[in-house]
Formats: structure tokens, C-alpha cells, sequence
């Protein structure tokens, strides 16, 4: 059985990808804390879950990623961080955890990274749209990839609902990455132990308990 994890999310959004995925047990278990750089919806997403919540006010990427380090400097030691952070993450940090952060964006890097990956994929005219979970490294969206999902966008479609299925994915893909974690079974360089790559919506292939829920 899969010990309990010390995993906390980094957030300074509306957190409706968090919502989603705080509903599965098997994800909620292991995420120990919320920490947000101003009062967001994610707050109240984190305590609505019974999920304990630390803001610390900043207003750049550069003090947030120092209040970070001297936050977590006498906590115990964190396994994962999760970002929907929207700034670059920095300083000593990032230099002490890299490899155990991770964020998820609305795009199939390295296409369209940045603030607005979908908006920019839909600008681009691509004919696929998805998202991506990647390492977090001192660039923008540019750590090695772990997860990726990808679809066709649907003409038929408004550019809402399109929206909707990338969202979908991602909350999908949270629950997914935090159990592989949690597993142990991600190393270093974003490769996934056991990982299946038979054809599907999502590389790896998603388990088979996370593409059933």
C-alpha cells in the first residue's frame, strides 16, 4: 500500500483544477498543505477540503520564491510541490527542489507556453489542443514534460467547451501525477516506472482506476 505523502500545492489561482482533484481520496490524502501568495479561490477551494492553508502575501515571483524557502526552512521536508502558480519560481528554492516541483499548463509544450497556453494554441491555429505536467526548472514552461494529453479541437465547438476538455484533462492528469509520485515511481528525468504507451488521449497512458473515475 502506498504510504501517505508530505505534498503541497503552490497556487494563486481560482484552483478549480485543485477542486476537482481534492474529490478523489486517493489524491487528497497526500496533499498536506495550500500555500497561495495572496487571498485566491484556491483558499477557500483547500479549506472547503479540509486542506490547511498558509498565504504569504507577495507580489513578485522572485519573494514569493524566498518566502517559500524560509517558510519550509524548519517544516518537514516536502516530497512534492505542486504549482498553479502563475510567476517563475526561483533563488534557493528552486534550487533546492528541483526535481520535486511540478506544474500543469492548458498546452502541448513547447508549443505555447506562457500565461496563456490555450488562448495562444487556439491563436496558432493548431489542430490539436491538450496540456502538459512538467518539471519546473528557472525557464518559462520549459522543465522536461512527465504527462502530456492532446485531442482535436473540435470546430463545432465553442471555444468554451473546447476549454472545458483541456480542463478536464488536467484535472485527470493531477490525480494521476500525484498517485505516481506517491508510488515512487517518477525518477528524474520525468519517466514514469510501469507506464504504459499503448495508443490513447494521454502519454504515458493514464492508470487504469484514474481513466475509469
Amino acid at each position: 500500500m502506498t504510504k501517505r505523502r508530505n505534498m503541497v500545492v503552490l497556487a494563486s489561482s481560482g484552483g478549480s483544477v485543485l477542486d476537482q482533484a481534492l474529490e478523489v481520496e486517493a489524491c487528497r490524502q497526500h496533499i498536506a498543505l495550500v500555500v497561495c501568495d495572496r487571498e485566491c479561490g484556491a483558499v477557500e477551494v483547500a479549506r472547503r477540503h479540509g486542506i490547511a492553508v498558509e498565504v504569504l502575501p507577495c507580489r513578485t515571483g522572485g519573494e514569493f520564491s524566498d518566502a517559500l524557502h524560509d517558510y519550509f526552512l524548519d517544516k518537514p521536508e516536502v516530497d512534492l510541490f505542486i504549482s498553479s502558480y502563475s510567476r517563475l519560481l526561483s533563488g534557493l528554492f528552486l534550487k533546492k527542489y528541483r526535481g520535486r516541483i511540478i506544474n500543469f499548463h492548458p498546452a502541448i509544450l513547447p508549443a505555447c507556453p506562457g500565461l496563456d497556453g490555450f488562448g495562444d494554441t487556439l491563436k496558432a491555429g493548431c489542430r490539436f489542443i491538450g496540456a502538459t505536467t512538467h518539471f519546473v526548472d528557472e525557464g518559462m514552461d520549459t522543465g522536461r514534460p512527465i504527462l502530456q494529453a492532446a485531442r482535436p479541437y473540435d470546430p463545432e465547438l465553442t471555444d468554451e467547451a473546447n476549454r472545458e476538455r483541456v480542463f478536464q484533462q488536467m484535472c485527470r492528469m493531477f490525480v494521476q501525477v500525484v498517485a505516481w509520485f506517491a508510488a515512487g515511481r517518477v525518477d528524474p528525468h520525468g519517466r514514469v516506472a510501469g507506464a504504459r504507451y499503448e495508443l490513447s488521449e494521454f502519454s504515458p497512458n493514464l492508470d487504469e482506476w484514474v481513466e475509469l473515475s
